[in-house]
């Protein structure tokens, strides 16, 4: 595939034995890749969008790589998004084995009500009044339910972090790297004679994919914090070649650690400086000040993200009042 015209890139071109797959999403950068490693057992990692339109991708992108859906033995799945799940349940059917992330298959069998108590203490939290929270409370038992069909608990193979693992004839190592999501691994395995890295939405060349980590739920305010864990631990890769779910391929992930780095750090000071333009404030008023638009939740979330942050740091610190935070500079 040409990467400068399609979005594919120069690390395709290196390897034989691994094919990109893309399928069309309505955000930046209006794609979400999955890829066919080659083999006695094909492996694809990741699997796509969860419509009608993301299965007729998977078949056409298969095709194109020389595969049809019944071909695929094994999915690895990253991560818990339905950008990466979407079609784990028509693959299954087609008989492959759906592996995921031990610890996203334990939050997906959480008890809905202790799930909706913690979104809607949480969102209250951020600054959401009751009318808005009740639609937040709503959207993400709604996600937890959607990603339950998809994924099937029941039936995936779980994956443990930081662990060496086989899946057919070929080897991976774990890497825990949240932030983006919290259970979220990448995976390093040998291809013609190189380390690669399938990183997924951790390792993003063009951009830092948003800290969503756990949503609207106390975990976020956990989540820059862990995301740096996560590029600490990207440090330990010997992989040369990167193979993100967005954007181009690339080689020397530690360059690409580094400039995720810098965004990671950019954003703290960007919500540090929001706050004491405004403070005291509410976790959402500062990322309206500091992103200027909060109609998604990406800002929010990257805001919780960085207040937990600079909370660690003894920068800032909050008041409680009937449920909210309101932080302020120390």
């Amino acid at each position: 595939m040409d990467t400068d015209a399609e979005g594919a890139c120069r690390s395709d071109r290196v390897f034989s034995t691994i094919h990109r797959l893309e399928f069309d999403v309505p955000w930046p950068p209006k794609h979400v890749a999955a890829y066919v490693i080659d083999g006695p057992e094909p492996i694809l990692v990741d699997a796509g969008t969860p419509t009608d339109a993301g299965e007729s991708e998977l078949e056409n992108e298969l095709e194109r790589a020389g595969y049809a859906v019944r071909d695929i033995d094994h999915v690895l799945v990253t991560h818990a998004h339905s950008d990466h799940l979407g079609q784990a349940g028509t693959l299954r059917d087609a008989g492959a084995t759906i592996h995921a992330p031990r610890a996203a298959l334990e939050r997906l069998e959480r008890d809905p009500e202790t799930v909706r108590e913690t979104v809607r203490e949480t969102a209250r939290s951020v600054g959401y009044a009751d009318e808005k929270g009740e639609e937040i409370v709503d959207e993400e038992l709604e996600s937890l339910r959607r990603d339950v069909d998809l994924l099937d608990p029941a039936s995936t193979e779980p994956i443990d972090p930081n662990a060496t693992f086989s899946v057919g004839d070929r080897e991976f190592r774990s890497l825990a790297t949240p932030g983006h999501e919290l259970n979220h691994l990448s995976f390093e395995t040998a291809l013609e004679g190189a380390t690669v890295l399938l990183s997924g939405d951790a390792l993003i060349e063009p951009f830092r994919a948003g800290t969503f980590h756990a949503g609207i739920d106390w975990d976020t305010y956990d989540g820059v914090d862990r995301y740096y864990d996560a590029m600490d631990r990207l440090l330990e890769t010997t992989a040369t070649h990167a193979f993100p779910g967005h954007g181009p391929t690339f080689e020397d992930p530690h360059r690409v650690v580094g400039l995720t780095r810098e965004r990671l750090n950019s954003l703290v000071a960007e919500t540090e400086a929001a706050l004491a333009a405004i403070e005291p404030a509410t976790p959402l008023s500062v990322a309206e000040e500091r992103a200027g638009s909060v109609r998604y939740m990406a800002p929010v979330l990257d805001t919780m993200g960085a207040l937990g942050t600079l909370e660690s740091r003894d920068t800032v610190t909050y008041d409680l009042e009937d449920g909210v935070r309101y932080y302020r500079m120390r």
